[in-house]
């Protein structure tokens, strides 16, 4: 099994991980921190991620060109994009720190209107230890994106995977003895400190990672400088579309409805996981296709069959939130968090257009045309924000959910859908006709699971419940593979179960 399998098959371990873990974790912290609390440290939680986009791309940049010399059997090339690497993410840690001291100043200014003295202290020491929690991972993120270019995914997805089960176990322990949103903080930079350090050593260790400055070259640097920057405007734009929306909550409302907000948004973000986990895993791979010049029918046929598949899951995951989402909530969250329901398929539904074609988004950064997705993305993060803060006075979280959802349908479907066909030369039609065959199934199967839902009744704790969703999962498993799937996919179905020895 290669290591693109690989890394597939660990993300989807690690998102399922990730949501049994949530779904046991979030209550707990509730338990020991209350939901003030917990809301004060999503709040500076969605604050501070707005420094991850001080990355400025280069992560997306590194990979790129990193992947392509290797393609290219260019070993100077490798070790000079990593020299020129090392020395830009020096420069954004240094801006990162001066920047995030000139917040912490402005923080008692930005919530003495929602916040209490204690919270607004409280905050202030949170949000120091999730900036020192950001210039770790800054410093280090050079070399994530050379195990990502070596497709060492084993490695890189197995940290994720030690980082998913000690993080919740550790932060459990800690608040044994100190229950407080400030602890939760202090676990996660001490273990994001450790898990960096050990990418560090695998690079030199394992990879026998070079990094030496042999040339300077301007055409080089302004092809790296627009990726770079056309990555980093769509990073600090899904910031707009992800964290916005709970800072316009905190200063509005206070804590309590960036709570309500912050458990949508966990669900929704599992719901990325979903798609990210096979598209994330390409971009050396397409970048490969891309140098060698392969047709742009080949990445046509690439983007139709992870498009498909990846369809097939979110299809389940959605239909199935439609259907049980309320009483999962109600189950995970406890009371008070049912507009959490609403928030959340507001969001999913329009944002599965994109995520079964980001797949495309790695094509256009392999063939360095990302520019464009950068400027979509600028245009309709503002159109999100106008309409976010008077909708998100007005009607609360709900109102944020629902701009986000129409900037979404709008830049991420009919705008991104066009420049696909038209620019790229992508089989957009070929793709909508099979999605469009495979959302009638789905939907034949969203009608039986809701009426039988609604037949049966939401009652009953944790055990009816899950036999439902396993009920639904068979019925619809059954129905796509029989009534949706062609052949070669349940060629590929027949192939995993001979593997595992189940036929």
């Amino acid at each position: 099994m290669n290591e693109r399998k690989i890394g597939i098959l660990l993300s989807y371990a690690n998102i399922l991980l990730h949501a049994v873990l949530g779904f046991i974790y979030v209550p707990i912290l509730l338990h020991y921190i209350g939901k003030s609390e917990y809301g004060l440290y999503q709040l500076m939680g969605s604050l501070i991620a707005y420094f991850s986009v001080m990355d400025f791309g280069l992560s997306a940049a590194v990979i790129r060109f990193y992947a392509k010399y290797k393609a290219l059997k260019d070993s100077i090339g490798m070790e000079n994009i990593l020299a020129i690497s090392v020395r830009g993410y020096g420069a954004v840690t240094v801006l990162a720190l001066a920047i995030g001291f000139v917040c912490y100043g402005f923080l008692d200014v930005i919530f003495a209107g929602s916040m209490t003295v204690s919270e607004v202290n409280e905050a202030k020491q949170i949000f120091l230890l999730l900036l020192l929690n950001i210039v770790i991972t800054l410093s280090t993120m050079v070399f994530r994106s050379v195990i990502n270019a070596h497709e060492r995914f084993f490695f890189l997805k197995g940290m994720e995977t030690i980082q998913l089960v000690m993080q919740p176990i550790l932060v459990v322990l800690v608040l044994q003895h100190h229950p407080s949103a400030f602890s939760v903080a202090a676990v996660q930079t001490v273990l994001n400190l450790l898990l960096s350090g050990a990418r560090v050593y695998y690079c030199f260790h394992d990879l026998h990672v070079k990094i030496h400055f042999h040339y300077w070259s301007p055409e080089l640097f302004s092809e790296f400088k627009k990726l770079a920057l056309s990555v980093f405007v769509v990073t600090l734009i899904d910031q707009v579309f992800w964290k916005t929306n709970q800072i316009i909550l905190g200063i509005i409302s206070g804590t309590a409805a960036v709570a309500v907000y912050s458990i949508a948004s966990l669900i929704y973000m599992n719901y990325m996981a979903l798609s990210t986990a096979i598209s994330g895993v390409y971009l050396p791979h397409v970048t490969g296709m891309v140098a060698r010049k392969e047709p742009i029918r080949n990445l046509s046929e690439l983007f139709i069959q992870i498009g498909r598949w990846q369809y097939y899951l979110l299809a389940l995951v959605a239909t199935g939130f439609i259907i049980f989402g309320k009483q999962f909530i109600a189950l995970w969250a406890g009371p008070g968090f049912e507009d959490s329901y609403i928030i959340t398929l507001l969001i999913i539904l329009p944002f599965t257009v994109d995520l079964i074609q980001n797949i495309g988004l790695a094509i256009m950064q392999a063939m360095n045309r990302y520019d464009f997705r950068a400027r979509i993305y600028f245009v309709t993060g503002v159109l999100n924000l106008l309409l976010a803060i008077p909708l998100g006075i007005k009607y609360g979280g709900i109102g944020c959910a629902v701009a986000t959802g129409i900037s979404m349908i709008v830049g991420n479907g009919f705008i991104m859908n066009w420049y696909y066909a038209k620019e790229m030369h992508l089989a957009i039609a070929s793709f909508w006709k099979q999605i469009g065959k495979i959302s009638f199934i789905t939907f034949m199967c969203l009608v039986i699971g809701y009426w039988v839902n609604a037949y049966i009744g939401p009652y009953g704790g944790i055990y009816p419940f899950i036999l439902k969703v396993v009920m639904y999962t068979i019925l619809y498993v059954v129905m796509i593979y029989f009534f949706a799937m062609n052949l070669s996919e349940r060629e590929k179905v027949h192939a995993v179960f001979h593997k595992l020895h189940i036929s």
